[in-house]
């Protein structure tokens, strides 16, 4: 991500809303900062700008940000997605990434921390906390033995574990096609494959496939 110029707050809490979003201006310069406190502000606001980053509570008084992070990926713009809660546990991270969120971070750390984690964005690494992405490499070591045979079973050649890897990363086919040389017509041959082997239909579904294989790692 090479400039981010806007970026969303979702928080129902006033001070802690008012902090993410400190964070937020310390990790970009010249960005600005919408805020919302609920998922119907949120929606409202998603409407009218282009937002390169969003900041998203789970707990709302009107929701689930589940929801509105389904919402806003349908939209198919190019949002990097970050839930900002205070539930450290599986159930919530992984449905988060299924619904296509591509970082995770826990609220009780400290600022430098959480403007760390933002930072990462601009380098292509995930905005995961380090509790979060201990979840996810316990979850991947507890299932090492189910993870190769899924692998073998999925039988994807070389070419297309490349693919995979750059897709689940977010490259779009075009830049895909750029970064192996070939043509976005063959990636899209190649993606079409992926698909059918893999068992998936969309892009996080691939991003939550290869985390799972061991494809792609969140350091």
């Amino acid at each position: 991500m090479e400039s981010v110029h806007r970026a969303l707050v979702l928080e129902d809490n006033p001070e802690t809303q008012a902090w993410l979003a400190n964070c937020v201006r310390d990790a970009f310069d010249s960005i600005v900062v919408d805020l919302a406190s609920c998922l119907a502000d949120a929606t409202a606001l998603i409407q009218q700008y282009e937002y390169e980053i969003a900041l998203v509570d789970l707990r709302l008084p009107d929701g689930d940000g589940l929801d509105f992070i389904k919402a806003l990926n349908s939209l198919s713009l190019p949002c990097h997605i970050v839930v900002a809660t205070i539930y450290d546990d599986d159930k919530n991270l992984f449905s988060a990434l299924k619904c296509g969120a591509k970082g995770y971070i826990l609220k009780d750390q400290d600022k430098d921390k959480i403007v760390g984690y933002l930072q990462g964005i601009k380098l292509d690494r995930p905005a995961i906390s380090a509790a979060s992405s201990k979840r996810l490499i316990d979850h991947f070591n507890v299932r090492g033995a189910e993870l190769e045979s899924e692998v073998s079973k999925a039988q994807l050649t070389p070419r297309e574990t490349e693919v995979t890897c750059l897709i689940a990363k977010g490259f779009s086919v075009d830049e895909t096609a750029g970064l192996l040389e070939l043509s976005p017509d063959t990636i899209r041959g190649y993606v079409k494959n992926i698909y059918q082997k893999l068992g998936v239909n969309n892009r996080s579904e691939i991003t939550l496939k290869a985390l799972r294989l061991g494809l792609i790692s969140t350091d």
